[in-house]
C-alpha cells in the first residue's frame, strides 16, 4: 500500500457549516464565558455535549439541530464522531445576547466585509459546505469557494490550523480563494 492510499483512514464527510473555523479564536473564550470549560478543560460531559449547540447556534441561531448536521461541532469539541449527542439546547436570553455579541465582534474585526448583519454573516460566511476527511495523523476540512472568498485572504481570523486542548487531532483547513 503507497503512503498516500495508507494516510487516508475513512470517507469524506460532508458539513453544512464549514465557515464555523472562521471563530476559532473564538471558541476557547466563548466556552469559558458560557462555564463549559474551566482552565482549558470542559466542566463535565455534559458541557462539552452542550458546546456542539452552542457552536451551532452562532451558525444558524437555532437551538436544535439533527444530529446529521453536526460533525464539524464534535470534532471542534473534542467528541467522537460517532458519540450520540442530543438534538438540542435550551439557550438563555444572557447567552444568545453573548453569542450575537461573539458575532457582531467578529463582523467588527474583519471591516473587509463591510457592516454585515449577523444573519448575513451566517449566510455568507458561516453556512458553508465542505467536505471533512480523516487522514492518520490530522483531520481536514475543505471548504467549498464561494464569488466573494476573496474577502477572506483579509480576514484578521486565524483557522488554517486548529487545535484546542480537548481535540486529539489537528484541523488543518483549506479554504481556497
Amino acid at each position: 500500500m503507497t503512503a498516500e492510499k495508507n494516510d487516508i483512514l475513512k470517507a469524506e464527510i460532508s458539513v453544512r457549516n464549514a465557515g464555523l473555523v472562521l471563530i476559532n479564536a473564538y471558541i476557547s473564550i466563548l466556552f469559558e464565558r458560557l462555564g463549559l470549560t474551566h482552565n482549558h478543560k470542559f466542566s463535565s460531559a455534559e458541557s462539552q455535549l452542550e458546546a456542539v449547540h452552542y457552536l451551532q447556534y452562532i451558525v444558524t441561531g437555532q437551538e436544535q439541530t439533527e444530529e446529521s448536521f453536526l460533525p464539524l461541532n464534535k470534532l471542534l469539541c473534542g467528541i467522537p464522531l460517532a458519540e450520540t449527542v442530543m438534538e438540542g439546547i435550551n439557550i438563555s436570553a444572557q447567552n444568545r445576547q453573548l453569542i450575537e455579541g461573539l458575532i457582531k465582534a467578529a463582523i467588527g474585526y474583519w471591516p473587509a466585509i463591510g457592516s454585515s448583519s449577523i444573519d448575513g454573516f451566517r449566510g455568507n460566511w458561516l453556512v458553508r459546505d465542505g467536505l471533512l476527511t480523516e487522514k492518520h495523523d490530522r483531520w481536514e476540512l475543505t471548504v467549498e469557494k464561494h464569488p466573494y472568498d476573496l474577502l477572506i485572504h483579509r480576514s484578521p481570523f486565524s483557522f488554517s490550523i486548529i487545535k484546542h486542548p480537548w481535540m486529539d487531532k489537528l484541523l488543518h483547513v483549506n479554504w481556497p480563494y
